[in-house]
């Protein structure tokens, strides 16, 4: 039995309106306050909850300012933890991989937050 087209027309309408109304409200949110919206909404900033200090054991460096050698590191230990590389012969955490992004991406966070405290003072 085939369903009514006029019911998935309503209930397609009725989604279309929900997203619409939903777009429109998180706009006026940004658009009143940016700032406090990039906060509420910033995902990509979360870090897995992941402290400087942390992030520095993870990867093992002390001298953060050193981008070859930090870079060099995550090299190695995505490496290490790569299932499809046939060095590991078929080992590897895709958990470890992603701490290791992570605490990548929060070292370079911090070295942004830095230079921008230094160019404003």
């Amino acid at each position: 039995m085939r369903p009514p087209v006029g019911l998935l027309a309503q209930i397609a309408s009725a989604v279309s309106r929900s997203f619409r109304k939903a777009f429109q409200e998180e706009y006026l949110a940004a658009k009143q306050d940016p700032e406090k919206w990039m906060k509420a909404t910033s995902i990509s900033r979360n870090f897995g909850n992941m402290s400087f200090d942390e992030a520095k054991k993870i990867l093992d460096v002390e001298d953060v300012d050193d981008k070859e050698a930090l870079e060099a590191k995550v090299e190695r230990l995505l490496q290490m933890n790569d299932k499809k590389d046939p060095k590991n012969k078929g080992c590897g955490s895709k958990y470890i991989q992603d701490k290791v992004l992570n605490a990548k991406e929060r070292i370079e966070f911090e070295l942004e937050q830095r230079q921008e405290k230094r160019a404003e003072g």
